[in-house]
């Protein structure tokens, strides 16, 4: 399987590689943040249940999504050694 640039950490809720049967999540969505995640890594692998065939997904489970943000902008901040204040000129608001 493709290899994907990912800077987010291992986490119990997702994995950093694709799996089989895998689907692929952008932290940041929305048409502009959707593709800045993917070109800085902010991309997480989900089972179909954990991303949105089930009450625990991520697109319906607002304190998973609000997780994921939080990590994704820990991640983002540590990894391309940047500020709150890069962060919310990147990607609109902090999440922090």
């Amino acid at each position: 399987m493709k290899k994907e640039f990912c800077i987010m950490p291992e986490d119990e809720f997702w994995s950093t590689q694709r799996f089989e049967g895998s689907h692929r999540h952008e932290v940041f969505g929305g048409t502009a943040r959707r593709k800045l995640s993917i070109e800085d890594g902010l991309i997480i692998f989900l089972t179909s249940e954990m991303h949105d065939m089930s009450d625990k997904g991520i697109h319906f489970n607002k304190e998973f999504r609000d997780y994921s943000h939080k990590v994704g902008q820990k991640a983002w901040m540590q990894y391309y050694n940047k500020t709150k204040e890069d962060f919310i000129k990147r990607y609109g608001k902090s999440y922090l």
